[in-house]
């Protein structure tokens, strides 16, 4: 008879435990979520302070690597025909010297299948600052060649490069009148 009032008590016990436990994950769960935006202002605070890590790239080359890396992995991983020609991209026309250390840099710096805007866009005012019209053009040239080198580039990695592209190569808005013009 003790053995089952000990039993009962044990079995209440870790009852009593479970739903204080479910209890109070329920309660983090509501705090968590009215939270949400203090959060998010926090973590964009905090971005404008510091930077993303991306925005704190500040060699071309490497960023150059990284948009050909993150460019075959935002539909599906990586093959071994888009590695060889990232890596044949960087020996030449790069000419990076530390080939394999650059790649596991820029590797880290990418993530599979997030979209590749969000990779590109901070690093856009890199290459506009460092890259000529030429370089841009064969940056874009670099990234198809990356694209096309297991089949040819899916819709996805197609619609990319034209909004990188349109992106590198877009200059200042000119306005189409002048102000201070003759009106008539």
């Amino acid at each position: 008879m003790p053995i089952l009032i000990i039993f009962a008590a044990v079995i209440a016990s870790v009852l009593i435990w479970l739903l204080r436990a479910h209890y109070t994950v329920k309660q983090l769960k509501e705090i968590d979520q009215d939270t949400k935006g203090l959060q998010r202002k926090a973590k964009s605070a905090f971005e404008n302070i510091i930077g993303t890590p991306l925005q704190r790239v500040n060699d071309v080359r490497l960023a150059a690597v990284i948009l050909m890396i993150q460019i075959v992995r935002t539909g599906s991983p990586i093959t071994a025909s888009e590695k060889t020609r990232i890596l044949e991209l960087m020996e030449n026309p790069l000419e990076i010297q530390t080939i394999s250390a650059t790649f596991e840099r820029a590797w880290r710096y990418t993530q599979e299948r997030r979209p590749f805007s969000l990779v590109a866009d901070p690093l856009l005012p890199l290459f506009r600052e460092k890259l000529t019209g030429e370089e841009r053009v064969q940056l874009v040239e670099m990234l198809t060649k990356v694209a096309s080198a297991h089949s040819a580039p899916s819709e996805l990695q197609r619609e990319a490069l034209v909004r990188l592209k349109r992106r590198l190569t877009a200059g200042k808005p000119e306005l189409a009148t002048s102000r201070t013009g003759s009106f008539g």
